[in-house]
């Protein structure tokens, strides 16, 4: 066997350590570790706090809000152990989770949304429109893609849900593109009202009509471009 004296990532194998070059990578949910290390849960109001928690043999960190309506679990992820953003648009940021949705009661209309995930400014209001973000929102049974300016957003309505998938939310230059599942093709590509703030990641999900809502996070990861 011939030893590798240079190279990028692509010419050396799984042995070898990742190579930096253009863009760092991060898993956001440490497992096992209690979610309240890295992740801050203040705008969870009425809803019980994310934590992990086994379901059917299998570990998740889950939101869960109670049977009172208009009661939220959220969490938003740190940095250094404090409320902060953790990236920037400009970064290309990439956000890749796969969880579950369940038991949620979601009627017709914006303001009726259930669940939100995504890229949002750390200090934004949730379950709000026209945010500085990037997010999927669910009501009315459907996955929707949505980017906000601050004051003004577009929304694409892209997927009904189901109960466990993969969802990614890409940036690019004058371009979001979001991913159910399908990894290859977009499900939505938006090149209007794009945030321009710093964000982070946050998860949360809402009770409407005294139904008791709740997701399950798997797996959250970041990927960035290293800053040049």
């Amino acid at each position: 066997m011939v030893a590798l004296d240079t190279g990028g990532s692509a010419d050396w194998n799984d042995d070898h350590v990742h190579d930096f070059t253009d863009e760092i990578s991060a898993d956001l949910l440490t497992f096992g570790q209690a979610v309240a290390a890295d992740w801050d849960t203040a705008q969870t109001a009425g809803g019980s706090a994310p934590a992990w928690a086994m379901v059917s043999g299998h570990s998740f960190v889950v939101l869960n809000t109670g049977g009172v309506t208009n009661q939220v679990s959220s969490m938003r992820k740190e940095l250094g152990a404090a409320v902060s953003n953790i990236t920037h648009p400009d970064d290309n940021p990439v956000l890749t989770c796969a969880l579950e949705i369940t038991a949620v009661k979601d009627d017709a209309g914006v303001a009726n949304s259930v669940v939100e995930f995504g890229f949002q400014d750390d200090s934004d209001a949730l379950f709000t429109q026209n945010q500085h973000f990037a997010i999927f929102r669910v009501y009315n049974g459907k996955v929707h893609a949505v980017t906000g300016d601050g004051a003004a957003e577009t929304e694409t309505e892209i997927a009904d849900y189901g109960q466990y998938s993969t969802y990614r939310i890409e940036f690019s230059t004058g371009h979001v593109k979001f991913y159910v599942d399908n990894m290859v093709t977009a499900a939505a590509d938006h090149t209007a009202n794009l945030p321009t703030a710093d964000m982070t990641a946050k998860f949360s999900v809402r009770s409407k009509d005294n139904v008791d809502s709740t997701i399950r996070v798997d797996a959250a990861a970041l990927t960035r471009l290293r800053k040049a």
